[in-house]
């Protein structure tokens, strides 16, 4: 297999992945597109630290699509996939 087949494969599980993740965590009820995605939900204004065995992600306040994200993030927890 050559490197731009590689790409090219890389490229739609990508974008196969942006979409999973906006239909189950159904973050607007129109068609969002996949640069809004990125740019609104992927490209996150906070920070990630750990204590106590924890992960914790900080938000910044005044983040336009903070409340959306924290919705989508909160369903996409409660998704279970069903490994057979």
């Amino acid at each position: 297999m050559n490197a731009n087949a590689v790409w090219l494969e890389l490229g739609a599980i990508a974008h196969n992945l942006a979409r999973f993740t906006a239909r189950i965590g159904a973050i607007t009820q129109t068609v969002i597109t996949t640069p809004k995605l990125r740019r609104c939900y992927f490209q996150i204004a906070g920070h990630i630290t750990r204590s106590a065995r924890k992960v914790i992600l900080h938000l910044e306040e005044h983040w336009h699509y903070k409340d959306k994200f924290l919705e989508a993030l909160d369903r996409i927890r409660k998704f279970e996939i069903a490994i057979t």
